[in-house]
């Protein structure tokens, strides 16, 4: 039995030790670069907690956990078919291979933004959300979508978020921060100048500033309190439409949204039950 197997086969786990595990899991390779504390620290849980996972899975500790995950052949998916992000099909293309070339784009694109993605930063944002009185989320153009998702589930989930669509509002709200808030900045390449207003203004009144972008983005706006990267394989002009950068902004804020929901996930699954009677749909008489 692999030791994947074993990790997903082990019984009487606590929730720390469930979580745990399944974030080896979702580490695969990753593990081999973290120390135990950086591991504890990036699941939120302890050094004892992943001693304690070990014994649980006839490991001696941590160490030989990484060897056993070393040794052990992953299970890979099937090759992903190489594709053009930017133009990811051609005149006259059937559905079967348009199917096929879409399949190929969400693959690659979220492979390699979860590649990206460090779960140190993910934590960490997690983390301002959690402990911020209001969040308020920054972003324009086809990024108001996956943006407006977002802040509807972190509704779902009890915290109060807001994204404005208007420069009008967003510049107010950037005003009216302090430092219980946190500020979701989402920008492709970052070069809008709007953004490195709000940054400096975000900064003056101590608000957490959380970036999701492209190592572009990264460079552009550097000192910020975390960066979510995404998949930076799209071109900015020369592109049918922005497919690669939509699906990996939808990833890793959906990524975010399940880490502040398991950080409190009693009370977050509890404001949701509560608010099911009040947002249910309603039937009208004879439908």
């Amino acid at each position: 039995m692999t030791i994947e197997d074993r990790i997903k086969l082990a019984p009487d786990l606590t929730p720390t030790e469930a979580q745990l595990a399944q974030a080896l899991l979702d580490l695969g390779d990753r593990v081999q670069g973290f120390t135990a504390r950086e591991l504890a620290h990036a699941t939120s849980t302890s050094i004892a907690s992943i001693q304690r996972l070990c014994k649980k899975l006839g490991l001696s500790g941590f160490r030989e956990l990484k060897v056993e995950l070393a040794r052990t052949p992953a299970s890979r998916p099937e090759a992903i078919a190489p594709v053009d992000v930017n133009f990811p099909f051609g005149p006259g293309d059937g559905a079967r291979a348009i199917v096929g070339s879409m399949s190929s784009l969400y693959a690659t694109t979220i492979t390699d933004t979860a590649k990206r993605l460090d779960p140190t930063h993910l934590e960490r944002a997690a983390r301002f959300i959690d402990q911020a009185a209001g969040i308020e989320i920054y972003t324009g153009s086809h990024n108001l979508y996956p943006a407006q998702m977002f802040e509807e589930r972190l509704l779902s989930a009890g915290k109060r978020a807001v994204c404005p669509v208007s420069p009008e509002r967003q510049a107010r709200l950037v005003l009216a921060s302090d430092a219980t808030h946190a500020a979701i900045i989402i920008t492709y390449a970052g070069l809008s100048p709007t953004y490195k207003r709000y940054i400096a203004l975000l900064r003056e009144r101590k608000t957490p500033i959380v970036l999701v972008g492209s190592e572009r983005a990264r460079r552009m706006h550097p000192g910020l309190d975390a960066y979510l990267m995404v998949s930076d394989r799209e071109n900015l002009q020369n592109r049918i439409t922005q497919f690669a950068s939509h699906i990996a902004v939808q990833f890793v804020l959906d990524s975010l949204f399940c880490r502040v929901f398991a950080r409190d996930y009693a009370r977050s699954m509890a404001f949701l039950q509560q608010s099911i009677p009040y947002t249910a749909i309603q039937r009208r008489p004879g439908a």
